[in-house]
């Protein structure tokens, strides 16, 4: 029985995801035997010895700063405050999934230095020490096992995309204020949003900025003054002229109104947003700080005058831009959409001076025409938009409704139009999308204004 003995004495054996016996490092086990009985007798005795069973499930992969216990399930991020408080997490998991995770490498934030380049010196995105030292992985998981694993945890389920042990590094401040005013005017684009919630309100973009002091001018239809005059100043209402009116282009028309109207004004640039913008947030501190002043615009107008040649400029989606995962300060030459700063000598389509055309996607539309021309844009990453996903009651509804019920066919085949040497169709989710080369871009270089300054600001956490 030298084989067995040989056996008996090999404390540290292990089933891998194959079915092999192996040892703590993964090599593969041999077993040695006469015959056929002797054979299945030593697997039986072997499979008694393994510290851990076979797991539940087959699909059962440990690899660097990923568990996968599901190949259809989800991923969870797994987070705890320091490496002890990780270490009760895996005991728990051990117990639970029966298995050795002593292998699992643990994801650590790692500080990365903000490039130099234009944007380098603007404040923001500095590191929380103690995120730094904050292990993490993602565990590929049923929903039920993530339900269980709050549970033995002892913890509330706030998401079945995350959790933190014992509780989320706290955040002692939640708002922030850059104490300056806005130097361009506000335009917000609205139709059909002046009733949410049974009562007349404000749609959500003119409320934020009535809520932090800032002046605006929303501009809806005729027929439509009196209901969003129920709860908005008529001071602050500019109603459409007949010209711009029954274009079936959606948006457009007051577009091109708002564009000639800060024309005639001699405005320099001017903000024009969409209406359902519920907050913006300043990212420091691996946090989200709501901005309550108008901060959340003269950080981007900055910007804009820094440079001679940026005639776009505005907010990425908050969505884009998780507070834990930092990358440059701005983003440059990409689409700028929903919270656009406009130049109004920027490049138009006419001798209108138009600058929006079509019927869809006309954000992309701009954004592409003057990327094309070799000119840049600018979107804040450290100061980002907080918007709701396009569509639901407002007055583009209609046409994306008939754009085979949000199919994206019609949407991607008007850019395709103008920019088929700028994009690729490819489909997502069950959907048709528009895929911009941003590569085609990469070079279009920003010349700095003769009065380029490295703007800095009295921020205030409250």
């Amino acid at each position: 029985m030298e084989v067995e003995n040989t056996i008996i004495q090999n404390e540290d054996i292990n089933i891998n995801a194959s079915g092999d016996f192996c040892d703590s490092l993964g090599n593969l086990l041999t077993i040695e035997a006469y015959n056929m009985s002797e054979l299945e007798e030593y697997y039986n005795l072997m499979k008694q010895l393994t510290i851990n069973e076979e797991p539940p499930d087959n699909n059962f992969k440990i690899r660097k700063g990923l568990v996968i216990v599901d190949d259809k399930g989800t991923n969870i991020g797994i987070h705890a405050t320091d490496i002890n408080e990780m270490k009760k997490i895996i005991n728990v998991l051990e117990k639970y999934y029966n298995t050795n995770f002593q292998k699992l490498q643990f994801s650590y934030m790692t500080r990365k230095e903000v490039k130099k380049g234009e944007g380098y010196y603007l404040q923001g995105l500095e590191y929380n020490e103690d995120y730094l030292k904050s292990p993490s992985f993602l565990l590929k998981c049923s929903k039920e096992d993530k339900d269980k694993i709050h549970e033995l945890l002892n913890i509330k389920k706030r998401s079945d995309k995350w959790l933190w042990y014992p509780h989320r590094l706290e955040q002692t401040n939640f708002y922030v204020k850059g104490n300056t005013h806005n130097e361009y005017p506000i335009f917000i684009i609205s139709k059909g949003r002046y009733f949410r919630n049974k009562k007349y309100q404000p749609p959500k973009t003119a409320q934020y900025l009535e809520m932090i002091g800032v002046d605006y001018k929303i501009i809806v239809e005729p027929e439509e003054l009196e209901m969003y005059a129920k709860s908005i100043s008529k001071s602050k209402i500019i109603t459409l002229p007949d010209e711009y009116l029954n274009k079936n282009q959606g948006s457009i028309p007051a577009r091109n109104f708002v564009h000639h109207y800060n024309i005639d004004k001699e405005n320099i640039a001017y903000w024009i947003l969409d209406d359902n913008i519920n907050d913006y947030y300043w990212v420091d501190q691996n946090e989200r700080y709501k901005v309550r002043d108008a901060f959340a615009f003269k950080f981007v107008e900055d910007l804009m005058n820094n440079y001679e040649n940026v005639y776009l400029a505005g907010h990425q989606y908050k969505m884009f831009c998780p507070p834990t995962d930092y990358r440059n300060i701005i983003q440059h030459n990409g689409r700028v959409f929903s919270s656009i700063l406009i130049r109004t000598d920027i490049p138009s389509l006419n001798d209108d001076a138009d600058i929006w055309r079509g019927k869809y996607n006309e954000d992309v539309d701009l954004s592409l025409r003057i990327l094309k021309q070799g000119l840049p844009t600018i979107l804040s990453i450290v100061l980002t938009a907080d918007k709701d996903r396009t569509g639901g009651s407002g007055g583009n509804e209609e046409i994306y409704t008939s754009d085979s019920n949000h199919s994206g066919n019609q949407k991607s085949n008007s850019l395709l139009e103008h920019h088929s040497d700028a994009i690729d169709i490819i489909t997502r989710y069950n959907r048709t999308h528009h895929k911009i080369k941003t590569e085609l871009f990469e070079n279009n270089k920003y010349i700095r204004s003769s009065d380029f300054t490295e703007n800095k600001y009295n921020i205030l956490y409250i």
